[in-house]
């Protein structure tokens, strides 16, 4: 449930950042405050953060082998319950990647124009999302 959330609230808040930063492109009278387009695109990390720590949870309830233990030699040992420091076995779908990378290239793109913080704004979120849809890899 909360990774459907995260996959409506991270799209509504880069487009409430794209549209900022298209305002503040076209040099009108209107524009949108950087403030709201911080906030919306805090409160969809919010989802965000949650499916990313459910992700890592249920990878950290799950046993390593399916089997349950592992034999080394006699000696039989229990389920091994830790996950390996230097790679968490996560998986993120390709589309969602896509995205975070999307988001990257146009967060750099952007930066030193006036509107790069808007869409700085949208790529944090776009990475946001694809970490909030990451399901447990096989171990």
């Amino acid at each position: 449930m909360i990774r459907r959330i995260a996959r409506v609230a991270a799209p509504a808040a880069v487009a409430i950042d794209g549209f900022g930063a298209w305002l503040d492109w076209r040099d009108g009278r209107l524009h949108l405050s950087l403030t709201i387009a911080a906030a919306a695109t805090a409160v969809a990390m919010v989802p965000c953060a949650l499916g990313f720590l459910a992700a890592i949870g249920k990878r950290l309830r799950a046993p390593v082998l399916r089997h349950g233990a592992v034999q080394h030699g006699s000696v039989q040992h229990g389920p091994v319950r830790s996950v390996a420091p230097m790679r968490l076995p996560l998986v993120v779908p390709r589309g969602y990647v896509g995205a975070a990378v999307l988001g990257g290239i146009a967060t750099l793109a952007a930066m030193g124009e006036a509107f790069g913080l808007y869409i700085f704004l949208g790529g944090v979120a776009l990475i946001a999302l694809a970490l909030s849809q990451a399901t447990s890899g096989r171990g």
